[in-house]
């Protein structure tokens, strides 16, 4: 199965979550992989010895090893107290278990003889796709002992995946968990409790549920200006989500990392959250019509982006680009940034010069101003 594929059949599963398994084995498939497991670990509790709480799916496997799996999460957070043993690195970046253990070590672990060797497996390739206060998305790909390990190419393609996944899992959970059902007819949508919108070219609204039609009637997050929908404070907010409507009505490859948690800010600074899902050219989908996307808002706060997605997702960004926006709107230095992040201070430099251009600023006093404008609390 080719990406465009893939991507599609990731936002299926929003549609319907029954289809993770398909869509992971595609997944999987792609990387060369054993299996493909994706899901929400809450971390509040973890390396505690407690059993973590997860919502997940994976491409078919035997059950009882995926129990195993999850019962020694615990353990794996206890023998890594710095949580790395689960969740790695950042968002959208992807590691491999043999990538950060030497493989003879790794083979002497617990385990290693307990879950891998028996099941003929060896490397992982891990990415973390989703980051909320207490919560963890993570996707984990084992491969089977005869192939070699992971390489660059399998990571970079997983790292393109990833924000597709977040944006299906999280409206999952944002949809009644799974309530969209098989075919999202209006009458369905009219009983969600999330505020849902059809939309059309240029933010024209043509359908709203009971829920949006309250939340537009409120005026605090969104607003209907001759039928054109728009946020209701910041004009960076309203480009931002325009860009995704439109981008969606293109296609679910087009629409690429845009989308996934447009930061919407209330009166008196509540925080809600904007989710684009295409539904052009598909047939699951595509019941409601060509021409239009779904427009989804998450006002729950486990439900909003952190900071790093939301510079992602607002102008293009890559994770290191998005990283220094931060730490410059925090008011470090290039060289501080440098050090702090192992990196040249030409490189910081480069990925500065990407971000100015990008968010259309033109210094770090501007940039500063712009981040700290509709990222609250970004420290």
């Amino acid at each position: 199965m080719d990406y465009d594929k893939i991507v599609e059949s990731i936002y299926d599963c929003a549609a319907n979550p029954e289809l993770w398994p398909n869509a992971l084995g595609a997944i999987k498939d792609a990387v060369g992989g054993a299996y493909a497991f994706a899901g929400f670990v809450d971390v509040t509790e973890i390396g505690v010895g407690k059993a973590p709480k997860i919502t997940r799916f994976n491409s078919a496997w035997d059950e009882a090893w995926i129990e195993k799996l999850i019962a020694s999460l615990p353990t794996l957070a206890n023998d890594n107290p710095d949580g790395s043993g689960l969740v790695g690195f950042e968002l959208d970046n992807s590691w491999t278990q043999l990538s950060r253990t030497d493989e003879a070590e790794f083979q002497k672990s617990d385990f290693y003889n307990y879950w891998v060797k028996p099941q003929g497996l060896r490397d992982t390739l891990n990415t973390p796709f989703l980051q909320r206060a207490g919560l963890v998305g993570l996707l984990a790909i084992p491969s089977y002992a005869s192939r070699e390990p992971y390489g660059t190419k399998e990571c970079k393609l997983i790292e393109r995946l990833s924000p597709h996944i977040r944006r299906a899992m999280v409206i999952n959970e944002i949809a009644d968990k799974g309530k969209l059902a098989l075919a999202l007819y209006r009458s369905v949508l009219d009983r969600l409790s999330v505020p849902v919108f059809i939309v059309g070219l240029g933010g024209k609204m043509n359908f709203c549920n009971t829920a949006a039609d309250a939340l537009l009637a409120d005026g605090n997050f969104l607003r209907l200006n001759a039928g054109i929908i728009k946020a209701a404070r910041a004009t960076i907010e309203t480009t931002a989500l325009n860009d995704a409507m439109d981008r969606a009505l293109k296609g679910d490859v087009a629409v690429g990392i845009s989308g996934i948690g447009v930061p919407l800010t209330g009166k008196n600074g509540e925080r809600a959250a904007a989710y684009v899902l295409p539904i052009a050219g598909n047939d699951l989908r595509g019941d409601l019509g060509q021409g239009s996307c779904l427009l989804f808002i998450a006002r729950r706060g486990e439900q909003q982006p952190i900071a790093i997605e939301i510079m992602r997702t607002m102008f293009d960004l890559t994770i290191a680009e998005a990283q220094i926006a931060i730490l410059i709107a925090q008011g470090d230095s290039p060289q501080s940034i440098a050090e702090a992040l192992s990196i040249s201070i030409n490189t910081v430099r480069s990925h500065l010069k990407a971000v100015f251009a990008k968010t259309r600023t033109s210094s770090q006093t501007a940039l500063g101003a712009l981040v700290n404008g509709f990222i609250p609390a970004v420290r």
